[in-house]
């Protein structure tokens, strides 16, 4: 007798209601043989490998903060470490020289140079919000310029007066000390 007949049925006593033959213990058996039998009866389906996961998005980057743009309004500002007189310079900027505005300290403001990344403290008096003219040296022309004339006392012009023209004499000599 098979193991599906035993599970049937067909090997159940008339009557009697219990299994013949292997007992309780071997219907139990038969029914997991019966489920491993079935599992590996399916038949096997090839499947790809499942498609690799998409990539993640990289995110956005993060916009830069948007920093006032200043000009230098002097030729040849010192660039400083620190705020502060004392402080030791690391540059020297010229007119017109692009930065940008990344703090301020009482009068000092930090900034970092456009043209080479380059960061530190400057004077506030000397930054402008639009570049500056550079003054313009011509040659001037010469004024004529127009004597005048003083009054001239009588004596000095020669006329005749009541005292008459002054004659001035030889300077005393100047005492040396020695």
């Amino acid at each position: 007798m098979s193991c599906t007949e035993r599970f049937s049925g067909s090997a159940i006593g008339a009557g009697t209601g219990h299994l013949s033959g292997w007992g309780r213990l071997g219907g139990w058996i038969c029914i997991l043989g019966l489920a491993i039998g079935l599992t590996g009866c399916q038949p096997r389906v090839n499947q790809a490998p499942p498609p690799p996961p998409p990539p993640l998005a990289t995110p956005a980057p993060l916009p830069r903060p948007v920093r006032p743009t200043f000009y230098v309004t002097i030729n040849r500002l010192s660039l400083r470490t620190c705020p502060g007189l004392d402080c030791p310079k690391t540059s020297t900027l010229e007119l017109n020289a692009e930065v940008e505005k990344l703090g301020e300290v009482e009068k000092w403001t930090q900034i970092k140079v456009k043209k080479d990344g380059t960061i530190g403290y400057v004077s506030s008096r000397y930054l402008a919000p639009h570049p500056v003219e550079a003054a313009k040296f011509a040659k001037k022309k010469p004024r004529k310029v127009k004597h005048r004339q003083a009054a001239r006392p009588p004596e000095a012009t020669g006329e005749e007066g009541e005292a008459g023209p002054k004659q001035q004499g030889p300077s005393p000599p100047i005492p040396r000390v020695m």
